[in-house]
């Protein structure tokens, strides 16, 4: 999260559900997801572009009351798989397309980013990737880039956690998780700066890509374990 602005849930998500029951997994890492914008968000505070923010987060308000349906109605694990391949094609569609930009209807483009990011984080606590995609495809600066989707990850977190706490989502055994993982997390904040400080903006791209796809490959791996 520190390096590229986003990718916890997508990183931590699959390695809990190897061990836990998926829903619980899904609410300990959007519960972590949130600790780990603040710090972060602070940091690269004066590089947000508030009008994108705006944008993605009124698609995120309108996507969020279906994410929080599936996450109630619909297999997981099937949901899992459907999300990461569609995450790994754009990826890849991404990597090979460097100069790709849009460069028209910006505005409805991230609306519909923002409400797939809605419908996926109750969901999968994977709402990284559509507004990733958008914004790479918006603009190459990695400190507009970092503070943009952290400003919109903020939001997002806290409505998300306050709907996961109302639906009784947020227990005990949750907390117990997020309070023995907070010394992990504040290590790999400071490895994320110190990483992010060498990056160029090529390498930078290459890498978020490649935790796309990295992640993504391992939740359809234990998606189709559950399935099993």
């Amino acid at each position: 999260m520190s390096t590229t602005g986003f990718g916890f849930a997508l990183t931590m998500t699959p390695l809990l559900t190897l061990a836990w029951d998926v829903k619980a997994a899904v609410a300990t890492s959007i519960v972590l997801s949130l600790l780990t914008v603040v710090p972060n968000l602070v940091e690269v505070r004066a590089h947000v572009v508030p009008t994108r923010v705006l944008i993605m987060l009124a698609g995120f308000v309108l996507g969020m009351p279906l994410g929080l349906l599936l996450f109630e109605r619909l297999d997981s694990n099937a949901l899992k798989v459907f999300v990461a391949a569609t995450v790994i094609v754009a990826s890849i569609v991404a990597y090979v397309s460097p100069t790709l930009r849009i460069t028209r209807n910006a505005g409805p483009l991230g609306v519909v980013a923002g409400a797939a990011s809605g419908a996926l984080g109750p969901s999968t606590s994977m709402n990284g990737p559509p507004v990733v995609l958008y914004l790479l495809g918006l603009d190459p600066s990695i400190e507009r880039f970092r503070g943009t989707i952290l400003a919109y990850f903020f939001p997002a977190g806290i409505l998300t956690v306050t709907a996961f706490a109302i639906a009784g989502l947020i227990t005990g055994d949750v907390l117990l998780v997020v309070a023995a993982a907070l010394p992990a997390l504040v290590l790999g904040t400071y490895a994320g700066v110190w990483l992010r400080k060498r990056l160029n903006p090529e390498s930078f791209r290459t890498i978020v890509l490649g935790v796309l796809i990295t992640a993504s490959i391992g939740l359809i791996a234990s998606a189709v374990g559950g399935l099993g």
